[in-house]
């Protein structure tokens, strides 16, 4: 019998392996034409194609689809509360035009048995040197290099072949998050210097304030500062977690309808969110909040188009409220919530630092569900190991 025994946990192990495997290939071809679709490279090389790229996405996400149902053990209650939602998305991203969340929706769930440092690795491996593509090529003005200006500013933002300066600000974010999660948010010095240098140049071409704090947040936890936000965590009960969070993104949807632009103060915050709150207010007037979804015609590349006026829905939860729905918002909200929660007990704070970054970027902007930006959410179905032995991190508890 342990000869059987064996061959049984050897075949496991390589069914598992085969699995992960194909679900990685299918992560990487979609990876990269979802990243190159949000490049100007896509408009001006002969052989690149939105369209041929669209299809290879939903080719591949059908892929990954016949993984989760052939393959993967999901048990019998979850997998029928996973088809509902699935379906529901389906429904809430055709009412809205725009099925970003339903293909990353596939992707999460087919993350099941995956190594997620495997993930990261993947990520980190073809996003960067598509970055860096993109950016010579729009330099060497081979592809259209977007340079924009705020409003009373003269500060000149390029956009390194993305669609924004701040695009280009949020990739160098998610990339240095991605390898945050790697090294656990422990950088040695060679690595703390070379963020700092490429925070510097990141700032001096695109000007992003916003995405630069976030970027100085990551310096600051990977260089020591990991352990005090732990213990920070650590101070607060899941359910003290749970409505701070719930609360963080009520007033995220709600600060662009109390919006006052006849207010200083109002102003001030507006124009330090880069004019977030008046676009975020456009859209409450224009919009009402369905339940299910709708489509908001944008504009957000006024320099390509323009004849348009400019018109762009920044932040993530706002996005998620008028685009997708009030349902979609709950749903996405009480599963990312859930997940902190989680990975909470399973003490996996690494992780839940992350998300809570995530969710921190979400508010300024608009790539909470686009995989070409963020690859985080993966790791709430992945396999992720606990890092508490590596950090030295004390057992405390969450749960009273």
């Amino acid at each position: 019998m342990p000869i059987d025994n064996k061959l049984i946990d050897d075949v496991g192990k390589k069914y598992r392996q085969l699995t992960e495997w194909f679900y990685l290939c299918c992560l990487a071809i979609f990876f990269i034409t979802i990243y190159i679709n949000g490049t100007t490279m896509v408009d001006q090389i002969t052989y690149f194609n939105k369209l041929i790229f669209l299809r290879i996405e939903q080719a591949v996400t059908l892929l990954v689809m016949g993984k989760i149902v052939l393959l993967d053990k999901y048990p019998r209650k979850l997998t029928i509360k996973l088809l509902l939602i699935f379906m529901l998305i389906t429904y809430i991203c055709y009412r809205a035009r725009a099925y970003e969340p339903l293909f990353y929706t596939v992707f999460l769930i087919g993350a099941k048995d995956v190594d997620f440092r495997k993930i990261l690795k993947l990520y980190l491996t073809f996003g960067i040197p598509i970055f860096i593509v993109s950016a010579w090529l729009a330099l060497n003005d081979y592809i259209l290099n977007l340079t924009l200006q705020r409003p009373g500013d003269n500060t000149v933002r390029i956009a390194l072949g993305n669609y924004s300066p701040s695009d280009a600000a949020a990739h160098i974010f998610y990339f240095m998050l991605a390898y945050a999660l790697l090294k656990r948010f422990k950088w040695n010095i060679p690595e703390i210097i070379s963020g700092i240098a490429l925070l510097i140049c990141v700032y001096t071409l695109t000007a992003t304030k916003l995405d630069e704090i976030l970027i100085i947040l990551i310096l600051l936890l990977c260089a020591g500062g990991y352990k005090y936000a732990v213990k920070f965590i650590q101070r607060f009960s899941l359910k003290q977690v749970r409505w701070g969070l719930w609360i963080y993104a009520v007033i995220n949807v709600m600060l662009p309808l109390m919006f006052n632009p006849n207010s200083r103060i109002w102003s001030i915050i507006n124009t330090l969110s880069s004019a977030r709150l008046f676009f975020g207010q456009v859209a409450y007037h224009d919009y009402a909040i369905p339940l299910f979804g709708q489509f908001v015609y944008q504009n957000g590349n006024g320099s390509i188009k323009p004849g348009e006026a400019y018109f762009f829905i920044d932040s993530s939860f706002v996005r998620a409220l008028l685009m997708y729905g009030l349902v979609f918002f709950v749903v996405t909200m009480f599963y990312i919530i859930s997940s902190i929660e989680s990975n909470i007990k399973q003490r996996n704070y690494n992780l839940v630092i992350a998300l809570i970054l995530v969710l921190l970027s979400s508010a300024i902007d608009n790539h909470l569900w686009d995989m070409a930006f963020n690859i985080v959410f993966l790791g709430m179905f992945a396999d992720v190991q606990s890092d508490n032995e590596i950090v030295g991190i004390e057992n405390e508890s969450n749960t009273k």
